[in-house]
């Protein structure tokens, strides 16, 4: 929509042109003086002025280039307009030659210079002010908008105080508004701030310019002053756009008379704003990087190359420091620019660790004017090293001292304060990068840990039964529950054949990985041991045999094994150091816990001389608890243990509970003791609950 309101606005601008060329050409072979048509003629000369002031000014404002760049491509376009007012005087009537000497046909070509002049002359004049205007606003403030507008305004008066249709040429009006006019024009021109923000090759490109845009402004200024024809057609085609564009290059002349002159004085300046750019860009650069550059090797290499371009060093290296328990510093080179690290290595041997204690004491710049006759840095001579200056820069992050960044200079007293002050706030920001880029690598490293420790878990719940078998004499229910990711409880139910089912429950020490493992490790020894044993002790001191020597130190394994004859209703059970089995019967329940020590923690024959069987026969609503001390031993908020005594009572009192309803009352007390708590053990829990008639006398026979 905004294009096609640009084409129908050009359009209308070329009508009007030619409305004003006709009217003109008429005019000059007809004596036509109607003071309506004069006013039109003029009013559709001030709508274009307006019109093509507004569409350079959007045009400008949308391309946002420097401003280098800008004053040279405004150079270029009054160059443009210079030449072809130089060719129709040149080519044009001569000197001298008067309008009443000239035929029709020249009349009517007379007008086509007027139009064609005040045409380019006019818009190079829009040009130049709108440029201008974008140039004087730089780094805009209130006052320099107020001049702007100040200028512009009388700029308008003047031009419009000359038309034909306001006859105020010769009274004060002209006479007034001009001096002023060009007094706002050098108020303005001392509005050069930009200047200070160009680069060394912005600024020699600027005096170039500069100068070839006064040349022309003056030029421009020389030519239209003159007595001749051309001159003369071009005020007769409109001398309100004839003395606007004398007061833009009265402008123009001004203006970059002085930006030239004053880009020359800032000429020895340029180094030093390349520098603080250089300086501001490498800052903002490293601020960038804490957020985006997760490599750490790749954010270490950047900071030593930003440091070499901030302080313009021959040399910089990056060491990271690590305290040890004793005290003790270690150090390692994690990034070097321009100086190898087989140098580097020789440095830090020639400095010795007495200049690296001294950052470490000061934490603060240390900085060595000479390092070659300096007492601190004098083992640098006897190598042949870094002959010059040095600066070190401590890395510190929670009063705590992470790395010191080094620069080297090929002269003495190569760093100054400024270097210092640079280099200090770069290494705030090294700081920031490196430790924001090592907690990211923790993260990152945290997350793939908790995923294969979530695949661990997946895995270690596939080990444990899917189910549990429903028998028609007996009836079981079973839950497992780990602290951590991933446990060491382990629980399974094994189907031996002539109606007997093993019952296993044990305890891995410890919780995590390593407790896991061993689990799984007891699993498949359970397994293999269950179809071969002809008994629980059997079982359980072959077990030990294979796990003796095998675990870590101080690693055990407590398990409880049962057998359940589903025929007989005989419970044969051993204990390796676990938890005593309860037996509930009726409204009271009793410890059964024949003698043991935990697999893997004595020799085979210790271990059997320890090891026990007993029996339990089991009758019509006998309830049995296999599970671990995660149950026994979990704590309320002040500490206090869930207990046997309170495990028991819930036995107790639950001889009308099927397996399943005992199995979520026991958990349900137990989370409901804790009251929010956190577990500090894994939770494992096997109910066993006798439906069949019983096959003889109750009796618990000790089995040697």
């Amino acid at each position: 929509m905004t294009r096609l309101r640009t084409t129908l606005l050009l359009g209308a601008m070329v009508l009007a042109i030619v409305m004003v060329f006709v009217y003109d050409t008429v005019r000059a072979v007809v004596d036509l003086d109607l003071m309506g048509l004069l006013i039109l003629r003029e009013l559709l000369i001030v709508a274009v002025v307006l019109a093509g002031y507004w569409l350079l000014g959007l045009a400008l404002r949308g391309e946002r280039k420097s401003i280098a760049k800008e004053i040279g491509r405004l150079t270029i376009g009054s160059a443009g307009a210079i030449f072809l007012l130089g060719a129709m005087l040149f080519f044009g009537p001569a000197k001298g030659t008067r309008t009443a000497d000239l035929l029709p046909q020249d009349s009517v070509f007379g007008v086509l210079r007027g139009v064609t002049l005040g045409v380019i002359l006019g818009g190079a004049a829009l040009w130049t002010i709108q440029s201008l205007r974008q140039i004087v606003l730089f780094k805009r403030r209130k006052e320099s908008q107020r001049n702007v507008i100040i200028y512009l305004s009388l700029l308008g008066t003047t031009a419009a105080a000359s038309s034909p249709v306001l006859p105020l040429e010769g009274s004060f009006v002209l006479p007034l508004f001009v001096p002023l006019t060009i007094l706002a024009a050098i108020v303005l021109s001392f509005r050069q701030n930009w200047i200070v923000y160009l680069s060394r090759r912005e600024k020699l490109y600027t005096l170039l310019y500069a100068f070839l845009s006064f040349l022309f402004g003056l030029l421009t200024v020389v030519l239209i002053a003159q007595d001749h024809p051309v001159i003369i057609e071009f005020q007769q085609f409109s001398r309100s756009i004839y003395i606007l564009v004398q007061q833009t290059a009265v402008l123009s002349t001004i203006y970059f008379g002085m930006a030239f002159i004053s880009t020359l004085f800032h000429m020895p300046t340029a180094e030093v704003f390349e520098r603080k750019q250089s300086e501001l860009s490498s800052l903002h650069n490293l601020t960038r990087l804490t957020s985006q550059l997760l490599d750490f090797d790749t954010l270490v290499q950047t900071v030593t190359q930003m440091a070499q371009e901030v302080c313009g060093a021959k040399a910089v290296w990056l060491e990271l420091l690590a305290k040890a328990p004793d005290g003790s510093w270690s150090t390692q080179v994690v990034a070097h620019r321009d100086i190898s690290l087989a140098e580097v290595d020789e440095v830090r041997v020639a400095l010795g660790s007495s200049y690296r204690d001294l950052v470490v004491e000061a934490r603060s710049v240390v900085l060595v004017d000479d390092t070659w006759n300096d007492r601190r840095t004098k083992g640098l001579r006897d190598i042949g090293r870094l002959r010059g200056s040095l600066i070190s820069v401590p890395l510190t992050a929670r009063k705590e001292l992470i790395g010191i960044l080094h620069a080297a200079r090929e002269m003495t007293q190569g760093f100054d304060q400024d270097d210092i002050d640079v280099l200090s706030s770069f290494g705030d920001h090294v700081t920031i990068a490196i430790e924001n880029a090592r907690l990211i690598s923790r993260s990152i490293e945290r997350e793939r840990l908790q995923q294969e420790l979530l695949v661990a878990r997946r895995m270690q719940r596939q080990l444990l039964p899917s189910s549990v078998p429903q028998l028609e004499r007996a009836s079981f229910s079973a839950s497992s529950e780990s602290s951590t990711e991933v446990g060491g409880d382990y629980y399974d139910l094994v189907e031996l054949g002539r109606d007997r089912w093993g019952i296993a429950v044990g305890d891995v020490s410890g919780k995590g990985v390593s407790a896991a493992f061993y689990m799984a490790e007891v699993k498949g020894i359970v397994l293999s041991l269950s179809r071969v044993c002809s008994s629980p002790k059997e079982l359980l001191v072959r077990a030990n045999e294979a796990l003796h020597g095998s675990l870590e130190r101080k690693a055990f394994v407590s398990l409880v094994y049962a057998v359940l004859n589903e025929r007989t209703g005989d419970l044969i059970l051993a204990r390796a150091g676990h938890c005593p089995v309860i037996h509930g019967r009726g409204s009271s329940g009793r410890l059964i816990r024949p003698n043991g020590l935990g697999l893997g923690m004595a020799a085979t024959d210790v271990f059997e001389g320890a090891t026990e069987e007993q029996v339990i026969r089991l009758e019509p609503g006998d309830r049995c608890l296999f599970y671990t001390d995660g149950i026994t031993e979990a704590r309320d908020r002040n500490g206090e243990e869930f207990g046997y005594d309170r495990l028991m009572e819930i036995v107790g009192r639950s001889e009308d509970l099927s397996a399943d309803d005992l199995k979520s009352r026991i958990l349900a007390a137990v989370r409901t003791f804790a009251d929010g708590a956190a577990y500090t053990d894994d939770m494992t829990l096997v109910v066993l609950q006798w439906r069949a008639p019983s096959a003889g006398p109750s009796a618990s026979v000790p089995r040697p």
